[in-house]
C-alpha cells in the first residue's frame, strides 16, 4: 500500500494540473483524447465483475505509425496491445476498450506512439480500479465530522469533486470534477467513510461515495433538481457529479439523511412527507439504477414542533415500500452538546447499522432480521372485555426487548430519571402520554404487551413524543434520554404516530393458498396474525390434514404425498369465525 504522505503529494499535484486533466480534447504530444481515465478513477463493474476503461482519440500527424497500451497490475505488466494507425485525409484514429476486475487491486495504463524502433511515452494514468459507486447527500449530519485517525482514508475508497464552501451547498464550481481519494477538500466526511471501508472490506472491491450533502439543507434545495448541468445547486449538484464521473447508470443505492431543518421548524406547516414523495419520484428518473434510497429515521431534538412525530410516522410509513429502506437513529451514541450532531464514534454507529442492511439488502449477505429497527405491524385488543391490554406486533424474527426506566445527569449535574411508559401517546402527534394508565409494560418474543389501569376506549396508539419536552433552555439541558423498545441486537424501534389499534376478535381471518393449483407445498397466508384450526377435507369430508396455528400470519402444508384432486381448506378462528377455500393439487 501506498504511504499516506505520498497520497497527499499525489492529490496536490493533482489539484495543482487539474488544468491540464479536462475530460474533453486533453492534447499529448501528437495525439489529441477525447476520452481517456483520470488518475484514481472509479469504473463501475458490471454484472460480470469488470469495469470498462475506455480511450477515444485522434492523430493528425504522421508522427507515429501506431501505439501500443500497456495495462499493468499494482506495478507489473498484465497486458500489451500493439496497434497500427490508419490515416484517412489526414487523421487517424484510436479507440480501446479495456476490461480491470473488481478487486483489491490497483491498475496503471500507459499510451505510447511508436515509429520504426522508437517508442514514446504519450501519456501514463495510475491508480484506477473497478468497484460500487453510492451517492450520499441530505443535511450536515451525511458528511461533516473531524477527521481522526479511524477515519478511513485509504486506497479503496475513491470521491469524486471537491467539497464547496459555506457548508458544501452550491453553487457548485463544474470544474471540480476531479477523481481522488477521500482526502482533503475530496473528504467524504467520517460516516461515509465509515461506510465505504466496511463495504470494502465485506466485499473486498474498493467503493466510490460520491457525498453531495449540504449542511442544514431543507428538502426544497434537494428538489432543485431538474437534469439542467448549467444550475449547478440542490439536487442538481448530485446529478452532475453523477454525470461527470460516468457513474450514473451504475449506482447502488442512495444515502440520503436528512430532514432535521424541518423537525426544528414550527413556523412553516408541515409538507416533508409530500415533497420527499415527489423526490423519491425525481430520483427515480434521474438516477434510474439506484437499487434503494436509504432515509434513516430522525432522533428526537428539542426543538418544539410538534409536527416533528409526523416527519418521523412518514419516514417509517415510506420506508415500507419497498424502494425506501430506513432504520431509528434514536438512541444512536456519542451526540454532542448540540444535541443534533455526533462524535466520529456515534457516526461509525449509524454506518455500521446501515451497512448491514446493505450487505443484506443490496450484497445479498445472510442476517437476522433483527438487522432491522423493529417496525409496528399490528396493534391490538384481543376483545372488547379486554381494552386495558393493548399488543404491539413487530415483524416475525424480532425479539423484543423493553427497558422501563433510565437515568441521565443534566448539564447542571442534576439526576434525571426517565420512564418508559411517558413514551406512549393516545393523540394523534404524540403529546397525550399513557404514563398515568399504564401499570406494565412487558416484551414477549416479537410483541410488547402494555397493559392500563383501566379500560382503553381509544383506537390509536404512538410511540416517542414529537419533541423533547423535558428539555428547558438555561435550566435542564440533556439529550433526549430514552429508555427505548429494542430488539436482542440492539436496534432501537422505529417511532410511529396515531398507529390504528383493532380489537382481535372482530378481525378478518380470511387466507390465501398458493400457489393454487399446487404441487407439494402450499403457502396459507393471513392478513392478520391468526389463532385458530387449520383443517383440509378430501372431496368426500375426509380430514387429510389438520393443524393448530398459534399467533400465526403464514404456515406451509406439505401436499407432496396427495393425490391429484380437489380439496377444501378450513380455517376455524378462535374468534369463532371460519374460512374456506378450494384448493386443487396437481402432481
Amino acid at each position: 500500500m501506498k504511504k499516506t504522505q505520498y497520497r497527499l503529494f499525489s492529490f496536490v499535484l493533482l489539484l495543482g494540473f487539474f488544468s491540464t486533466q479536462v475530460l474533453v480534447g486533453q492534447k499529448f504530444n501528437a495525439f489529441t483524447f477525447s476520452q481517456l481515465p483520470q488518475d484514481y478513477q472509479l469504473y463501475p463493474r458490471e454484472s460480470d465483475n469488470l469495469g470498462t476503461i475506455t480511450i477515444e482519440g485522434s492523430l493528425t500527424s504522421n508522427e507515429f505509425q501506431s501505439y501500443s497500451v500497456r495495462l499493468l497490475r499494482n506495478g507489473i505488466l498484465k497486458t500489451y496491445k500493439k496497434s497500427t494507425l490508419q490515416f484517412t485525409n489526414g487523421t487517424a484514429k484510436l479507440a480501446e476498450s479495456i476490461k480491470i476486475p473488481a478487486e483489491l487491486a490497483e491498475y496503471g495504463l500507459e499510451i505510447y506512439g511508436i515509429k520504426n524502433a522508437d517508442s514514446t511515452l504519450i501519456v501514463r494514468r495510475n491508480n484506477l480500479v473497478a468497484g460500487d459507486v453510492f451517492y450520499v447527500t441530505g443535511q450536515s449530519n451525511a458528511w461533516i465530522g473531524p477527521i481522526d485517525d479511524l477515519v478511513y482514508q485509504g486506497e479503496w475508497c475513491r470521491s469524486f469533486g471537491l467539497v464547496q464552501g459555506s457548508e458544501n451547498y452550491g453553487p457548485y464550481n463544474p470544474s471540480d470534477t476531479l477523481w481522488s481519494l477521500a482526502t482533503g477538500r475530496a473528504r467524504i466526511g467520517p460516516f461515509a467513510a465509515e461506510l465505504a471501508r466496511l463495504i470494502y472490506q465485506s466485499e473486498q472491491i474498493p467503493i466510490a461515495i460520491i457525498n453531495s450533502a449540504a449542511g442544514g439543507s431543507g428538502i426544497d434545495w434537494h428538489l432543485k433538481l431538474d437534469g439542467k448541468m448549467t444550475e449547478l445547486d440542490g439536487g442538481n449538484i448530485m446529478y452532475y457529479k453523477a454525470v461527470k464521473s460516468k457513474t450514473l447508470s451504475k449506482v447502488k443505492a442512495i444515502i440520503y439523511r436528512q430532514g432535521e431543518a424541518e423537525a426544528a421548524d414550527s413556523n412553516v406547516p408541515y409538507t416533508w412527507g409530500s415533497k420527499f414523495n415527489s423526490l423519491l419520484q425525481k430520483y427515480k428518473r434521474f438516477f434510474p439504477s439506484a437499487q434503494f434510497v436509504y432515509n434513516p429515521q430522525l432522533t428526537i431534538y428539542e426543538y418544539p414542533n410538534k409536527n416533528a412525530s409526523q416527519l418521523r410516522e412518514d419516514q417509517r410509513a415510506i420506508s415500507r415500500n419497498g424502494y425506501v429502506k430506513s432504520f431509528a437513529t434514536v438512541g444512536n451514541a456519542g451526540v454532542l452538546a448540540d444535541r443534533l450532531h455526533y462524535t466520529n464514534a456515534g457516526y461509525r454507529q449509524t454506518a455500521n447499522e446501515l451497512f448491514r442492511l446493505i450487505s443484506n439488502q443490496i450484497y445479498k449477505r445472510p442476517y437476522p432480521v433483527e438487522i432491522q429497527s423493529p417496525n409496528i405491524q399490528k396493534a391490538y385488543f384481543m376483545s372488547e372485555t379486554e381494552r386495558n391490554k393493548i399488543h404491539l406486533v413487530f415483524e416475525e424474527g424480532q425479539n423484543m426487548r423493553v427497558t422501563l426506566d433510565t437515568t441521565v445527569v443534566d448539564g447542571k449535574g442534576n439526576t434525571i430519571k426517565a420512564k418508559l411508559a411517558k413514551y406512549f401517546y393516545w393523540d394523534k402527534t404524540n403529546i397525550g402520554s399513557f404514563e398515568p394508565y399504564i401499570s406494565s409494560i412487558e416484551a414477549v418474543n416479537n410483541e410488547v404487551i402494555i397493559t392500563f389501569t383501566q379500560a382503553y376506549s381509544g383506537n390509536t396508539i404512538g410511540y416517542l413524543p414529537d419533541y423533547h419536552r423535558d428539555f428547558l433552555t438555561g435550566s435542564r439541558e440533556y439529550n433526549f434520554p430514552g429508555p427505548y423498545i429494542k430488539n436482542s441486537m440492539g436496534m432501537r424501534a422505529f417511532a410511529f404516530s396515531n398507529f390504528p389499534v383493532i380489537v382481535l376478535d372482530k378481525a378478518n381471518f380470511d387466507f390465501t393458498c398458493s400457489p393454487n393449483p399446487g404441487e407439494d407445498f402450499i403457502r396459507i397466508d393471513w392478513d392478520n396474525q391468526a389463532t385458530g384450526t387449520l383443517e383440509v377435507y378430501d372431496m368426500l369430508g375426509k380430514s387429510v390434514y389438520r393443524e393448530r396455528v398459534e399467533k400465526l400470519y403464514h404456515t406451509s402444508i406439505d401436499a407432496s404425498q396427495w393425490i391429484s384432486a380437489n380439496y377444501f381448506v378450513q380455517f376455524k378462528s378462535d374468534t369463532g369465525t371460519s374460512y374456506s377455500k378450494r384448493l386443487a393439487i396437481l402432481h
